[in-house]
């Protein structure tokens, strides 16, 4: 009987870790994806926050926009292997000042360090603003080449 109680107890308590864990996952979407120059291994983040003049490998990594309900991060792979799936639900969860996404059913989580965080309403006005721009200047191009043809 006690064996029994204990078998109870310990799945009991496993169930509440391994929910535990999965709600530390968050879920967001990758919006977008370039290619950029690799940032230095060492403190990318507090040098992406400070301004400072980053350590530039040399090599081309990607950078992806990760949304969230509340937060959007840009991350920047630390290898040009480091490929995520665009306009899929990801789920991930910070570690250290890195994001670690696990592809697929991929043996190992793929660590991205953190360039930026916006929260997702100034992140969409900021946007708004960049896609008004885009199109105004957009329209004084085409404007430009009807006055230049007559």
């Amino acid at each position: 009987m006690k064996r029994a109680l204990v078998v109870v107890a310990l799945l009991c308590t496993l169930s509440t870790f391994v929910a535990a864990e999965n709600s530390a996952r968050d879920q967001g979407t990758i919006v977008r994806m370039r290619m950029t120059e690799c940032m230095g291994p060492q403190h990318a983040f507090m040098s992406a926050m400070s301004g400072a003049a980053n350590v530039q490998t040399g090599e081309v990594c990607p950078e992806y926009v990760l949304v969230t309900g509340k937060v959007v991060y840009v991350i920047i792979g630390k290898s040009s292997e480091q490929l995520l799936p665009l306009a899929e639900t990801t789920r991930f969860h910070l570690q250290k000042n890195e994001v670690l996404i696990r592809v697929d059913d991929a043996r190992r989580e793929s660590r991205f360090h953190v360039k930026e965080m916006v929260l997702r309403p100034e992140w969409e006005r900021n946007q708004q603003i960049a896609d008004a721009i885009a199109a105004m200047h957009g329209h004084l191009e085409s404007a430009a080449m009807v006055d230049g043809r007559q």
